[in-house]
């Protein structure tokens, strides 16, 4: 701020810099939870979510098709 007036960079206003967005990603906003199942899309076999794997990286133990969340 240039002249100290709180217009910002081409005067622009206050608060539009940097460390002013909604801070989604920080909250926690975009993942769909902790707990849940991963279901085979073939079989209809179900285990428990792991926290940090995504389902669709785990092959389904009876049949081996990539499992998708539930």
């Amino acid at each position: 701020m240039p002249r100290g007036d709180g217009t910002g960079p081409a005067g622009l206003g206050p608060g539009t810099g940097r460390g002013r967005g909604t801070g989604q990603r920080r909250r926690g906003g975009g993942g769909i939870g902790l707990g849940g199942n991963c279901v085979c899309p073939s079989c209809g076999t179900t285990v428990p979510h792991q926290a940090g794997i995504p389902c669709t990286t785990i092959k389904c133990p009876k049949c081996g098709t990539m499992m998708a969340r539930q």
